[in-house]
């Protein structure tokens, strides 16, 4: 009976031993929804493979045992390594019992993955030099006396807490008051797969970002100071003073002296953080994803509660704290190029963008799609804001015609976003049609439908729903791009006028393009004017 760790999740992170027991054993028995489904390629043809998925502890031990009878090895596949939350115990204990042989081949844990995916070090001279592994208590499975997350915090170890994500909130409140509020903190979410998502942040802001994430399980939460970028010393392990200590040891005939020189640092991919949020974000971070000069930080301001995360080496959710913050993370995460692609309505974090950037001494780039423009039939009445748009619907009166069942009230098509709903709140005889993607939460107009849909939207399903709601005005902003144009082609056709609300200006300096192609040439551009390209040091900044 082989015990396999089969790691965090990644196929090719199990060990040699685990892949050849697997590939030797003509019985396999793992957990489906936690194992990968590539580690059961490796199993012999012909091979008996049980999913533990629906079965309890007797029936598993049943199926070891009956295998053992008939003289088959079995690869009894855990996900992780088999020391951690495996239920590996209750097994032995039946199988001594039953005079079962078995032994155990470790695996790769989810922390050791979580770190790798951090690309930290848990342990830091002078800094952590323990690591606490534990979780939460649940009804289930209650912790034992002493273990609550208040004694083991005491310390201020490094935490790796499991099986914890769901009752971030309760983590946070009882960890607080040890590591303080301002503690870095990080949730990684199926470390080593291909959907892995790296959240970090602060005790202050890390339940935030979880709960916009939507992440309630299979998570680590790491805390502690050893998950800060900057501001250790280096250890003693490859020191000048370790070799300076060993000078009583000959030196080589070569002539070489006995402290070695300082290796030439290897070629670093560049550090971009992206400000997504936009469709152009997405598709510039998927094509990022797969060249290996850039490592991409894909940050999300977390106002979508299911938003579309593309491939990135790490993922972020959840504000900044304004400029300052920004330029902090900017400089901790040793960021080399700041990317905007939010939307071209996203005024107040452009502004924070171009603050920060400049404050941590950052290359930004704004990239913002082209506004749409006006085509013979259209009839645009152009604002310069919101509250603009609310002032004309105010004295906005249709043109009177009967239609049977409606009344005398301008029916608006409304699509600005659910962000800024309440300014139309106070317009009480046009009738609205609100179309967002997510459910207002605010302040609403007295007569109004919500529609929730998500783009991108055809010209002929735009058509049909003017026409369904008898719409005499659409009211939407100047976003531009193909995703949402659909609804100004139907109004042209249908002859409904439409108030367009005009962009804010970019921050004043900085570079801008409109298309990811532009972009990526942009990206290349600093990629090869970078001096760690030819192998130099990271510029220090701030």
């Amino acid at each position: 009976m082989h015990f396999i760790g089969a790691g965090p999740g990644a196929a090719d992170l199990i060990t040699v031993r685990g892949r050849d027991l697997i590939a030797s054993s003509p019985v396999c028995v793992y957990a489906g929804s936690l194992v990968p489904a590539e580690m059961l390629t490796w199993c012999p043809s012909g091979a008996r493979l049980v999913d533990t998925a629906r079965m309890n502890l007797e029936e598993i031990v049943a199926e070891l045992c009956a295998a053992d009878a008939a003289g088959l090895d079995v690869a009894r596949l855990h996900s992780g390594d088999p020391s951690l939350y495996s239920a590996l115990a209750e097994q032995m204990r039946r199988l001594d019992a039953a005079g079962v042989p078995y032994d155990v081949t470790p695996g790769v844990p989810a922390f050791a993955a979580a770190a790798a995916a951090l690309r930290r070090e848990l342990t830091v001279p002078g800094i952590a030099q323990t690591i606490v592994l534990s979780r939460v208590s649940v009804v289930s499975s209650p912790m034992p006396p002493g273990e609550d997350l208040a004694t083991l915090s005491a310390s201020q170890a490094t935490l790796v807490l499991h099986l914890a994500v769901h009752r971030i909130e309760d983590v946070v409140r009882e960890l607080t008051p040890r590591y303080g509020p301002s503690c870095p903190v990080a949730v990684v979410a199926w470390a080593s797969r291909e959907r892995e998502v790296v959240l970090r942040g602060t005790l202050a802001d890390i339940a935030g970002q979880s709960r916009a994430a939507g992440l309630t399980r299979t998570a680590v939460i790491l805390v502690g100071q050893a998950l800060a970028a900057d501001g250790f010393p280096d250890s003693f392990l490859y020191s000048k003073a370790r070799f300076a200590a060993a000078g009583d040891l000959p030196a080589p005939a070569t002539g070489w002296s006995s402290v070695p020189p300082e290796p030439a640092p290897p070629r670093a991919p560049r550090r971009v953080l992206l400000l997504g949020g936009s469709g152009e974000a997405r598709r510039l971070a998927t094509t990022l994803a797969g060249d290996d000069r850039v490592e991409v930080l894909y940050c999300l301001a977390g106002r979508v509660r299911d938003p579309r995360i593309p491939p990135a080496s790490q993922i972020r959710i959840g504000g900044f704290g304004g400029p300052d913050g920004l330029a902090a993370l900017l400089r901790t995460e040793r960021i080399d190029i700041l990317v905007d692609a939010t939307h071209p309505f996203a005024a107040r974090m452009s502004a924070s963008a171009a603050t920060a950037a400049d404050a941590a001494g950052v290359p930004l780039l704004l990239l913002r799609r082209s506004g749409w423009q006006e085509r013979p039939g259209d009839d645009w009445r152009r604002v310069p804001s919101l509250s603009a748009a609310v002032d004309l619907l105010d004295r906005f009166v249709p043109d009177p015609k009967s239609r049977p069942g409606s009344d005398a009230a301008a029916r608006v098509f409304l699509t600005t976003g659910r962000g800024d709903l309440d300014l139309f709140a106070r317009l009480d005889r046009p009738w609205f049609l609100i179309r967002c993607v997510e459910a207002p939460d605010g302040p609403l107009p007295p007569r109004h439908t919500v529609l929730l849909d998500r783009g991108p939207f055809d010209v002929d399903g735009e058509r049909a729903l003017l026409r369904r709601h008898a719409i005499d005005l659409v009211v939407t902003k100047d976003s531009g791009g193909a995703m949402t144009a659909a609804k100004l082609t139907a109004a042209r056709e249908l002859g409904l006028p439409v108030v367009l609300v005009d962009r804010p200006a970019p921050p004043a300096g900085v570079d801008l393009v409109d298309s990811v192609d532009d972009a990526l040439g942009w990206l290349a551009g600093r990629i090869a004017q970078d001096p760690r390209a030819n192998g130099s040091d990271h510029q220090e900044s701030g």
